[in-house]
């Protein structure tokens, strides 16, 4: 059911998405950054700001934990995607041995994007994100209850 508060969340994640995004591109270095990327990190935040952290705003306390829940399912999205991406890449190019080989890669290969990835402006991304997304689902969920 659609309220104030998952709308709000979800639009606030958007936003940490798309700031997500702007910083992750410059880890990517010499490596082609995916066309799909921006609309992945846009549509992870509002799935999660929906689902994880609307739903469960109904103040301003509940809705900063919430929001720090959501920022990290969405950075965890994100890294598995991106991974899985790869190993469909390596895959193709017969890089594996048999199936579950490729399969236990792809947490090797969100271990190496975590490494790529963590870096004090994705931290600090990913902080104010979830504290600034909670706090207005949040605001919203007590202002107008369901």
């Amino acid at each position: 059911m659609p309220t104030a508060a998952r709308l709000t969340a979800a639009i606030a994640f958007a936003i940490v998405g798309y700031f997500i995004y702007q910083v992750m591109v410059p880890a990517f270095g010499d490596i082609a950054i995916p066309r799909w990327l921006p609309a992945l990190c846009v549509l992870s935040g509002v799935w999660c700001g929906w689902v994880l952290c609307g739903k469960l705003a109904e103040g301003i306390v509940s809705g900063i934990g919430t929001g720090f829940t959501a920022v990290v399912a969405q950075a965890s999205i994100i890294l598995f995607v991106l991974s899985f991406a790869e190993m469909l890449s390596l895959a193709l190019r017969r890089r594996y041995d048999g199936p579950m080989d490729a399969v236990a890669d792809v947490f090797a290969l969100m271990a190496d994007g975590f490494t790529r990835f963590a870096t004090p402006e994705m931290g600090m991304t990913l902080l104010l994100g979830g504290l600034i997304g909670g706090t207005v689902a949040g605001f919203m969920g007590k202002k107008f209850p369901r």
